[in-house]
């Protein structure tokens, strides 16, 4: 095989070539004495049952990661355009038989010649005639390891180390027995990033040795790095079982915890590695009080080395008495020192552990400091013992000289990670104190931590601090990425540095110009410093480049080599130099090639004149002059589609949702309106779903309207701005009683007419305005009028938030009451609310803390009062207790109910809906099964339901009458005394001429004449009064 066709994959295309030879061999072509020789050995290969594919799988019954050898083997085939393996696997066990020894088998002569020459010139250094050699050895005998193996030494020796692998690949399997080899290819894969080659030599040399923990070690971290957690996992816990005081398998198994969202276990791990280091210092403590004499300490202890024992030369010291070796083999454990720490500090960040965060980082800092003993600190809610606030704390300076000699400091990331914790407890001012000391140190060796804080700080909206940290890592080379002016270009944009903002979007660009989020936001930058040119041309590219998108209707898989990312697949041996070029190839594995994609030459923009101060000032206020102009008339547009929408014209209807909502997202997109919200992006006071797929594509249509010429300043501000407000009764023509106004008309009105969801997020906007939120009446009335667009939906645990909060708001309003009522008065969902026990509980403590008013002493349970009412009386509140009566009567709480509609009977006498609803309470009462004397409480229920009629008959309308008639006749209906009730069913039928009772009380008579067996007269009521 000539020099020139060599490449990294020469051994796997001459496949078939070898399986020639041998089916000739096989076929009688080859010398029939070497074939006589070969077979008179019963410890070498039968030529009849050879197979190439099947010999490089002879592993035998390997189950360690379900490896199957001829789906691997197949799998090599499918990577080099081989078709794969046909037959029969091979018999025995599901993985082949279990591998022997293999003994060293006679060689043809021609073959030994041949190897023979091949050695002589390898010693002599005359690479390519035995490169040449090795290679006729391996056309002549295939399975010839000393040829595989010198082949790849000698690909080795020439860099070419993909040869080297596949080469040393086959070589392993012929010696399947030798683990160390299989260690070897194995190191040589994972350098090569050949991820699953490296695993399965891996799992080859583990099955052979199964405590060969080096390589045990190396599979588990490349199953961590291709995301196969579980083994990696599996593989962690067997090293840490055989070696449990190995730091870095502790580390290991810690991070695959946090993989899997398990960070409190992660945690656990470290604080019982930080009880075991707390246990062995206290045995040195108490050793060392009871004066133990370590003089006489054995030879083979004091021989010993310090390291196995994880001793200090500071704890050597400070036990000069004791013999610390004796208790250190007892209490053998991890040291827990800083970096312990420094991890533990990690875990409770990512566990968003604040508080217990703290206190533990503080613990373990005194206990690595020796300073445990010193528990008042716990009691200090700042980390003052960790910088010279110390020295103002009265405990502190009550403590020893030495107490005070010892260490104070933290290391530097320990102190960060502090910080941080603080930071996302919202202590800004102690985290900020954490901060002050990356000052001190060495800018170029913390960079890292510089950028962290920065991260954290940018993510809590604290722009101008998160700038001091980010901004100084643009002067290194590498931080010059996209993860560092992503959070640089919101600070700089958020604080209105447009300048700044610029030139961070512009490097975000030019880092991921696919990224159209980024040109978008750098357009946006632009218009608002007036380079329309600019802002054309990017908004141009997002559209072009959205409308290729949308016509990708099937998309192709994103290809890895577009983007200079070289790909790992995982079914090829040598998965990144398949499809290149083996000189490149060999060049780029040397390092000494060229990179495949280079950079080009980007032409500067032309420089623009910029802007003076004054002509930005003028320009602004032009535009708005017309934006306030444009306000005006749109405002008066709505005027006149609104006598329209009141009589029901569709067209007009739908030009004032139009021009309202155009309002309000001008309004809306003032950033000085919305301090609690800044951080969030205005897409639109509604999510019109029905138009845009994606946020961006509003965007898109969006800042559109902004490029159409002399639409740039046409009053229509369609992003984000702020704007310099010199009244505080009015903004662009309208008071903000008109804004207000419209907010909540749009509302109802689209809650109304459209969607009920788009209306609550317009009051949900409304409610982040602080000039509305700040004024206590349109607080109040968003309240009502969120409530009336929830009662829309019918969303029982809505309904009942926003009932409470107006209930808790608003505390014993009797209109609020009464609106309480009026929103459960039908529909299921109003059944549900009302039997919940929730709402019993609810209004109990409402009662209570009314009674406590009532007496003027606290009452156990009660809610807490927000409204102090006067009450010299000592009056029960008629509506609390009625509202409370029917919570339990829905519950079918009857009893407890008539004893709260009693009380109010005491206060406002006759009334004739609380006799309806007493007498009712006691119908229900006696038909339960436990009841105490049924028959009394009939006969009460029917003497509150009589008074209840007679008072509708006297005082009320035909309406109340025909209601009172049929809640008679309903009454004797559930008691069975069909007689009186088919009376008074007649009587709605027959005397009044609302027909909607009339149809239940035909049906509850048809139902009373069919068990009856009278069938003509519930025929006749049905076509009278039920039929279509």
């Amino acid at each position: 095989m000539s020099h020139e066709h060599d490449d990294e994959e020469q051994f796997y295309e001459e496949l078939d070539q070898y399986r020639e030879i041998i089916e000739r061999d096989k076929d009688g072509d080859t010398n029939d004495e070497d074939d006589n020789q070969r077979n008179s050995s019963e410890d070498e290969f039968n030529e009849d049952n050879f197979d190439l594919l099947a010999e490089f799988s002879d592993y035998g019954e390997f189950s360690d990661d379900d490896y199957d050898e001829q789906a691997f083997m197949d799998a090599i085939r499918e990577a080099n355009n081989f078709k794969r393996r046909k037959g029969k696997k091979s018999a025995g066990t599901k993985h082949g038989p279990v591998p022997k020894q293999r003994r060293e088998r006679p060689l043809d002569p021609e073959v030994a010649q041949l190897l023979s020459e091949a050695n002589e010139a390898y010693v002599r250094n005359d690479i390519q005639v035995a490169e040449q050699l090795y290679n006729k050895v391996i056309k002549a005998d295939a399975k010839n390891f000393a040829a595989y193996k010198t082949l790849g030494d000698i690909y080795h020796l020439q860099g070419r180390f993909n040869d080297c692998c596949n080469s040393w690949f086959l070589a392993a399997h012929l010696n399947s027995t030798d683990w160390e080899f299989w260690k070897m290819v194995a190191e040589l894969s994972a350098e090569l990033a050949h991820v699953r080659q490296a695993i399965y030599c891996y799992t080859r040399a583990i099955r052979i040795n199964n405590e060969e923990w080096e390589c045990i070690y190396n599979r588990a971290l490349l199953y961590k790095e291709i995301g196969q957690l579980g083994r990696a996992f599996d593989g962690f816990q067997k090293l840490y079982a055989y070696d449990p005081l190995d730091a870095n398998i502790l580390r290991e198994l810690a991070v695959i915890y946090v993989e899997y969202n398990r960070v409190s276990e992660a945690i656990e791990l470290y604080m019982k590695v930080f009880g075991d280091n707390v246990t062995r210092r206290n045995a040195f403590i108490l050793a060392s009080e009871d004066a133990i004499d370590s003089e006489n300490e054995s030879e083979e202890e004091t021989e010993e080395g310090d390291e196995d024992l994880n001793l200090t030369q500071e704890e050597l010291d400070m036990y000069p008495n004791v013999s610390v070796k004796k208790i250190a083999k007892k209490h053998r454990c991890i040291p827990f020192d800083w970096s312990s720490l420094n991890i533990l500090a990690e875990l409770f960040i990512k566990q968003n552990g604040e508080l217990h965060g703290i206190k533990t980082i503080k613990k373990c800092a005194r206990w690595i400091q020796y300073r445990e003993t010193q528990t008042f600190w716990e009691d200090v809610y700042d980390d003052s013992e960790f910088d010279n606030r110390r020295f103002r704390n009265a405990k502190f300076q009550s403590l020893t000289e030495r107490e005070k000699s010892k260490s104070y400091s933290l290391p530097i990331d320990i102190r960060v990670r502090l910080g941080l914790l603080r930071l996302n407890n919202k202590n800004v001012s102690e985290a900020m104190q954490q901060f002050q000391f990356l000052y001190e140190e060495k800018f170029d060796e913390i960079a890292d931590l510089y950028f962290e804080v920065g991260v954290q700080l940018c993510k809590l909206d604290r722009y101008q601090e998160a700038i001091d940290f980010l901004a100084p890592l643009s002067q290194l080379d590498e931080y010059d990425t996209i993860e560092l002016y992503r959070p640089l270009s919101k600070c700089f944009r958020e604080l209105d540095q447009l300048e700044n903002a610029r030139d961070a979007f512009e490097k975000l660009v030019e880092f991921d110009p696919s990224d159209l989020e980024h040109k978008l936001s750098l357009a946006e930058v632009h218009h608002s410093l007036g380079n329309e040119d600019e802002f054309d041309k990017l908004l141009h590219e997002v559209v072009e480049e959205r409308k290729k998108q949308a016509k990708e209707t099937a998309p192709e898989a994103p290809d890895d080599t577009s983007t200079g990312k070289k790909a790992r697949p995982r079914l090829a041996i040598a998965p990144l130099e398949e499809e290149l070029p083996s000189e490149e190839i060999r060049s780029a594995t040397l390092g000494t090639g060229k990179p495949l994609l280079e950079d080009h030459n980007y032409k500067k923009a032309p420089i623009k004149k910029k802007k003076t101060a004054e002509e930005i000032e003028r320009e602004k206020k032009e535009r708005e002059k017309k934006i306030r102009s444009n306000v005006l008339n749109k405002y008066g547009q709505l005027q006149i589609y609104k006598e329209g929408m009141e009589v029901g014209d569709a067209t007009k209807t739908t030009l004032w949702i139009d021009t309202a909502s155009d309002l309000i997202d001008i309004f809306s997109s003032i950033k000085n309106f919305f301090v609690k919200s800044r951080s969030k992006k205005f897409v639109g006071i509604i999510k019109r779903s029905r138009k845009f797929n994606k946020v961006i594509d509003y965007r898109i249509e969006k800042l559109s309207k902004l490029s159409q010429g002399e639409n740039l300043m046409d009053g229509l501000p369609l992003m984000e701005e702020k704007i310099t407000t010199s009244s505080t009764t009015e903004l662009r023509g309208l008071t903000y009683d008109q804004w207000f106004e419209l907010f909540m008309e749009l509302a109802l009105t689209i809650a109304r007419l459209q969607s009920a969801n788009d209306a609550s997020s317009i009051i949900e906007t409304a409610s982040e305005v602080n000039v509305f939120s700040q004024h206590p009446e349109r607080v109040k009335m968003m309240k009502f009028v969120k409530l009336a667009i929830i009662l829309r939906l019918q969303d029982e645990q809505e309904i009942v938030e926003n009932l409470r909060g107006l209930l808790n708001q608003f505390q014993f309003n009797r209109k609020i009451f009464q609106l309480f009522m009026f929103s459960v008065s039908e529909g299921q969902t109003s059944l549900k609310i009302l039997s919940s026990t929730v709402q019993q509980k609810f209004f109990l403590r409402q009662l209570k803390a009314f009674d406590s008013i009532r007496f003027g002493q606290h009452v156990n349970g009660q809610a807490s009062i927000t409204n102090k009412v006067s009450n010299p009386e000592r009056k029960i509140c008629t509506y609390l207790n009625y509202i409370y009566a029917m919570l339990l009567y829905s519950s079918k709480g009857f009893m407890p109910a008539l004893q709260y509609l009693k009380r109010i009977e005491l206060e406002v006498g006759d009334d004739p809906m609380l006799d309806l609803i007493i007498g009712l309470s006691h119908l229900h009462r006696s038909m339960q099964r436990l009841t105490g004397n049924r028959q009394f409480q009939i006969l009460q229920g029917l003497k509150y339901l009589y008074q209840y009629h007679e008072q509708r008959l006297k005082y009320y309308s035909d309406v109340e009458r025909q209601e009172a008639d049929y809640n008679i006749g309903r009454a004797y209906h559930l008691l069975g005394l069909f007689t009186p009730a088919v009376k008074y069913y007649n009587k709605v039928l027959n005397i009044y001429d609302d027909i909607k009772l009339k149809r239940h009380a035909a049906y509850n008579l048809t139902l009373i004449y069919n068990e009856s067996e009278n069938f003509n007269l519930s025929n006749d009521l049905m076509e009278r009064y039920l039929s279509i």
